[in-house]
């Protein structure tokens, strides 16, 4: 029988096992389940919901932090519009006949894939 996992039941062989390989109990909680932290080599986990712990130390960081977050979502949004341009060119490159057009399509379409592996 597999057992579900519970927020409030956590499972007290899985942390005796963490502290039998090395891990390191903490103060600490973890903010969704209040389940002690451990400490394994350089990783901060929950291991009750199973996930890794970031301590926030000021304003600062906690701003760069979300600098990162937004950027990462810009990079993916650039990367879908850059991805649906390619596709309607190459839509586009098969009704052309002239090869000037030919030449201005696929030098677009090259520049977007040099923009989407710098990106990557």
């Amino acid at each position: 029988m597999v057992q579900k996992k519970d927020k409030k039941n956590p499972d007290l062989s899985k942390m005796s096992q963490l502290l039998l390989s090395g891990a390191t109990m903490l103060g600490d909680s973890c903010p969704d389940c209040a389940v002690p932290l451990f400490k394994k080599e350089n990783d901060i986990f929950c291991p009750n919901c199973e996930r890794k712990a970031v301590f926030i130390k000021d304003k600062e960081e906690i701003r760069k932090i979300e600098q990162k977050i937004s950027l990462g979502e810009a990079t993916n949004q650039l990367r879908d519009v850059l991805t649906g341009k390619i596709t309607l060119l190459t839509n586009y490159l098969a009704s052309v006949d002239t090869p000037e057009e030919i030449n201005e399509i696929v030098d677009i379409i090259g520049n977007i894939l040099d923009i989407l592996q710098k990106i990557s």
